[in-house]
Order: structure tokens, then C-alpha cells, then sequence
């Protein structure tokens, strides 16, 4: 479930109040659509949202610590097929913001371990770059290890009370 979020106001970046904006612009509805698909398992309708030169780096450091900033491989179809069928996924979102072709969300992730039942709650960013309609290619900011040590909700509050909008 995508869970739009009201932030409030900033100068000079146009963030929407997903829950009063009523009409997004194409881009944005598209990206929120797209983390939908996600949550849905639909690696079917996410691939029409895509470009065909669609790639996404994580900027960070892999969870098993080896490999510096992963990207997506040519198989976009398979890479999904093995990413998307997380049950109850859910996306908090804080903030979203955009520019010229350009669509920023700033969320949090949270996904229950399939063995432990334990929820998982990871803080990011998205930046996704779009071309005519579609996203063609994106950033995916966060710290993997969050995740893994940070599971429940009020101890990602505790751990980062000063980051602002994501303890909201």
C-alpha cells in the first residue's frame, strides 16, 4: 500500500501534498503508479512505465558490503519478477518533489522478513528522470543496513529523531 503523506511547505521546491492535490502531473502519477505496481506485485504493468533503456543504481553499499553502487542488469522483466512478490509491502511517503523531467520522493520502505515475520523499515530517495511519460532511469538512495538493523518503528524514530520528516 502507497501511504501519501502532506509535507510541509519548503521554499523554492514545489513539494504536492498528496493527500490534497487531486490531479498530478503525469510524471508524478506515473511514479506513484509505479510504486502501486510494486506493492501489488504487478511486474506486468510497471514494465509499461519503464523505458526500454530503463536502468536504476542503489547508491550505496550492497548489503553483503562487496559491491559499490549495484545497478539493474538487461533483464528488467526477471529482475522484477524476483523483486516484486515481497507480501505486504507498503510505501510511507513523505515528500515528493518535481523539476523538469525530473521526480523526487522521499519514503519509507517497510516489508515484513518472510522467515521471522519481523518488519523491516528502511528510510530513502528516489530520484527518477523521466522521458516522454516513462521513467527511463533512477537513484535509489538509502543505507541497506538500515533495514536490517533498524526493524520497528519506534526505534527508527530513535535512531533518527533529527532527520525531520521521516520521525513524522
Amino acid at each position: 500500500m502507497v501511504e501519501p503523506r502532506s509535507p510541509k511547505p519548503v521554499t523554492r521546491v514545489r513539494f504536492l501534498p498528496p493527500l490534497l492535490v487531486k490531479n498530478y502531473s503525469k510524471n508524478v502519477q506515473t511514479v506513484l503508479d509505479i510504486l502501486q505496481d510494486e506493492v501489488n506485485g504487478d511486474v506486468a504493468a510497471a514494465l509499461l512505465k519503464m523505458s526500454e533503456d530503463y536502468t536504476m543504481t542503489w547508491v550505496d553499499l550492497a548489503i553483503d558490503g562487496k559491491e559499490l553502487f549495484p545497478t539493474t542488469g538487461n533483464d528488467m522483466k526477471k529482475e522484477l519478477e524476483e523483486a516484486y512478490p515481497i507480501k505486504e509491502r507498503k510505501y510511507e511517503i513523505k515528500n515528493i518533489a518535481e523539476g523538469d523531467k525530473v521526480v523526487i520522493v522521499e519514503l519509507v520502505e517497510s516489508y515484513p522478513d518472510p522467515k521471522t515475520g519481523e518488519v523491516y523499515r528502511t528510510p530513502l530517495v528516489l530520484v527518477l528522470e523521466m522521458q516522454d511519460g516513462k521513467i527511463r532511469t533512477g537513484r535509489h538512495y538509502l543505507d541497506p543496513r538500515i533495514a536490517k538493523d533498524i526493524s520497528r518503528k519506534a526505534r527508527l524514530k530513535r535512531h533518527i529523531r533529527t532527520a525531520g520528516a521521516l520521525c513524522r
